[in-house]
Order: C-alpha cells, then sequence, then structure tokens
C-alpha cells in the first residue's frame, strides 16, 4: 500500500525528481499511459476546481478512468461509517484521490486519510487536508523553476498569510514550509501573532533544512517581511489556537496591515512575481491590480498542476523503479 500525504518520508532529492518529472510530461518528454485499465476514485468532503478537474485529466492522459464521488451523494451522508466506505471501495478501485477536512477540527482530516489507507489497502494520495497540500506545492516550486531554473532556491520567497472569510486549511504554508526546507530554498514566512505553524512541521523544516542548506525565516510583520523577496505567495489559513468567534473577529480588525497592495509590493524587488493557488477573492489576500497584473504567476500554477498530478500518479503507478519516487 502506497500513500502520499505529505513531504515527511520523501528525500529532497526524489522530490526534486518527481518535480523535474512533472516537467517532462509537460513538455511532452514523457508520454506513458501508467494507469491503463486502471480505475481511480476521487472522494471529496469539500469543494475543489483545479484539485479535481487537474486529477480527473491527469487520470485520462495516463490511460485510467477517473471517478468522482462526493460525501453527501454516498452513504456517507447517512452515517456509514469510513471504514465500511474505505473497505467496499477498495474492492473496486485501483487507487484513491482524497481531498478531506474540517478547519473546526483539526486533524481530522488527516486521521480520515489513514483510516481511508488502511480499510482499503488502496494507493491514496492526499488532495488538500488540514494539514497538507503537497500537490498544489509541487506546481509552485515547478513554476519558480520554470522562471528561474536552478537558481530558484537561491530566490527569496515570501510566504505570507493574508485574509479570507471563511477558515482555510493551514496545507498550503506546511507544505511550502517542508518542500522549501527539502530542497534547500530561501524561504521566509510571515503571519499575524495567533496564526503559527503547527510545532511538528517546525520540527521537521528546521532538522531538514540543517540538512538541505535551506534558509528559513519567520515574521510577524508584513511591510517588512516583504522588503527585497523575489516572489510574494499570498495565502489565507485558519489558526489553529484562537477560538472561532475570536479568530473571525481579530482577523477583520488586522485585515488591512496583510493585504499585498500597491504600496507593500513595490517593497519586493522590482521583478518579483506574485503567486496564489486559487481560489481568491480580489481584495481579500491581494488587491486586483496585482492578482491580474503582469507580474502574477496565479494560473502558470493552475495550469502546472496537471502536470504535478500525472508526475505524483506515475511515481506511485509506474513499473520503471526510475519513476517510483513516493
Amino acid at each position: 500500500m502506497k500513500k502520499f500525504f505529505d513531504f515527511s518520508d520523501i528525500r529532497g532529492e526524489d522530490l526534486e525528481k518527481l518535480i523535474d518529472l512533472a516537467l517532462d510530461y509537460k513538455t511532452g518528454k514523457v508520454n506513458d499511459q501508467p494507469l491503463l485499465n486502471k480505475n481511480i476514485g476521487l472522494l471529496f468532503n469539500v469543494p475543489s476546481t483545479r484539485t479535481r478537474i487537474s486529477f480527473q485529466t491527469a487520470i485520462k492522459q495516463l490511460g485510467g478512468e477517473a471517478l468522482t464521488y462526493s460525501a453527501n451523494e454516498l452513504q456517507l451522508a447517512n452515517k456509514e461509517s469510513m471504514k465500511d466506505t474505505a473497505t467496499v471501495m477498495g474492492k473496486y478501485l485501483d487507487g484513491l484521490v482524497v481531498r478531506w477536512y474540517n478547519m473546526n477540527d483539526y486533524g481530522y482530516g488527516r486521521n480520515t486519510l489513514e483510516e481511508i489507507a488502511l480499510n482499503s489497502q488502496l494507493p491514496v494520495i492526499n488532495a488538500l487536508d488540514d494539514k497538507d497540500h503537497p500537490c498544489q506545492i509541487m506546481a509552485d516550486v515547478l513554476t519558480l523553476k520554470e522562471k528561474y531554473g536552478q537558481q530558484y532556491k537561491k530566490k527569496k520567497v515570501l510566504f505570507t498569510w493574508g485574509y479570507a472569510e471563511r477558515k482555510k486549511s493551514p496545507g498550503c504554508t506546511h507544505s511550502m514550509l517542508t518542500a522549501a526546507s527539502l530542497l534547500g530554498m530561501d524561504l521566509r514566512i510571515a503571519h499575524p501573532e495567533g496564526y503559527e505553524l503547527d510545532d511538528q512541521y517546525l520540527s521537521f523544516a528546521k532538522q531538514a533544512a540543517q540538512k538541505s542548506g535551506a534558509n528559513i525565516e519567520f515574521s510577524n510583520n508584513l511591510d517588512e517581511a516583504i522588503e527585497d523577496v523575489d516572489v510574494v505567495y499570498a495565502k489565507a489559513w485558519g489558526s489553529l489556537s484562537l477560538p472561532g468567534y475570536e479568530e473571525q473577529q481579530y482577523k477583520s480588525e488586522i485585515r488591512d496591515q496583510w493585504l499585498v497592495n500597491h504600496e507593500r509590493f513595490a517593497r519586493a524587488n522590482q521583478d518579483a512575481y506574485f503567486i496564489n493557488p486559487l481560489p481568491i477573492i480580489r481584495g481579500d489576500e491581494a488587491i486586483k491590480e496585482i492578482i491580474d497584473g503582469p507580474r502574477s504567476l496565479m494560473y502558470d500554477t493552475a495550469e502546472n498542476r496537471l502536470h504535478v498530478q500525472k508526475a505524483t500518479l506515475a511515481s506511485m503507478y509506474s513499473k520503471d523503479k526510475n519513476l517510483q519516487l513516493v
């Protein structure tokens, strides 16, 4: 049984190879069909646009069949246990791509993914839970590598918290932190007090960075953190410590202090890029002119989701040992 939930069990060099494999699929250098005659289920309990469509397309292009299920369409809606659901899915399918979380119960999503993998005995890919979003971050890194080549590791990337009305998963933040620490990147994470990351990820990144030479910094001030950076990645995530009502009031009060606007973006390097993984509401994490401006890589990273999904699936199902990276 294979599972790909995060980057904790992958070596930095294998993560680099996985991103390079995605580029090979994009350029047509690799054009195989390791999913021929395989049925891959997509099980989601929350909405999805890019992840769902890119996985559906990737599975089709790799020769397989994508079968999509939302939780409210299954007997899960009538309180059937996940154990029974996953066990039966394991009898019908060849693999699962799962998006599952509830940010009012941190850890519930990851525990559910573990339960699905255990009972289905299928390969399972994390399509975003309450702890990680590895496929999104690989697409972001691929985009940076396309823009900068191997020099992307020397570019200063700012990953900053931004306002969103709904409580979003810290999955992208955790995955960016761990990926950067494994790859030897130069990463600065900025967030308000109260939005600290999971200690498990902070500890992992510290140890991994010592091996890779990564530079990982933290700041509680966006105006200072954005100075002279090469990439501004704005992404909302929910607090792991603040009660719901208190957080809602608090983040409304600090919203303007964490908005990527003209004045703040001008403090970055002149040719700095802007990234957001989508979806985004213009005026929340950043202003419309930056989101839709010439330095935005928002749609580039969205496009690269397809190629990263193909690489991830291929690495799990390919018979070529050189491609078995996760």
